[in-house]
């Protein structure tokens, strides 16, 4: 099962317009109790939020978090329902982000993700190790992979 998540996160990844990256705002909110999420606005239509202060803290890695949020727009995600398969839906924008990224910040995930840094929701998620090796192979599949 896992598998065949992972090939359909691949295959969405390769159909979806990656000019959406630029046409979608970011906003920083140092009150947002995450790294980054999607939300609706009334001037921009679909905005990217993002908590700066803790970007600051994790580097690079905040731009692969920034990417996964932009893959929930391309993917069309904030459209559906949050409990309609919300495991997979955040399988393929890890993927979407690991294969539309910057390399740095993919492996800086990556490496964040490898020292047990990422939710505790492990249903929605996995584990950190398992969500590494997830970007991982996304990122070696796009030729996007810096590491071993």
């Amino acid at each position: 099962m896992k598998k065949i998540n992972i090939l359909l996160a691949l295959l969405a990844c390769i159909f979806i317009n990656v000019e959406t990256f630029a046409e979608v705002q970011e906003i920083a909110d140092p009150e947002l109790q995450d790294i980054a999420v999607v939300k609706p606005n009334s001037e921009y239509g679909t905005v990217i939020v993002y908590n700066p202060i803790i970007c600051q803290k994790i580097g690079p890695a905040c731009g692969f978090f920034k990417a996964h949020e932009h893959g929930h727009v391309a993917l069309n995600h904030q459209y559906q329902h949050p409990s309609y398969y919300p495991a997979q839906r955040e399988a393929q924008a890890d993927c979407w982000a690991a294969t539309n990224g910057i390399p740095e910040e993919i492996f800086a995930a990556y490496q964040l993700f490898m020292a047990d840094g990422s939710s505790s929701n492990y249903q929605v998620y996995g584990n950190p190790q398992q969500r590494a090796q997830r970007v991982k192979h996304c990122a070696q599949q796009a030729g996007k992979w810096l590491g071993e």
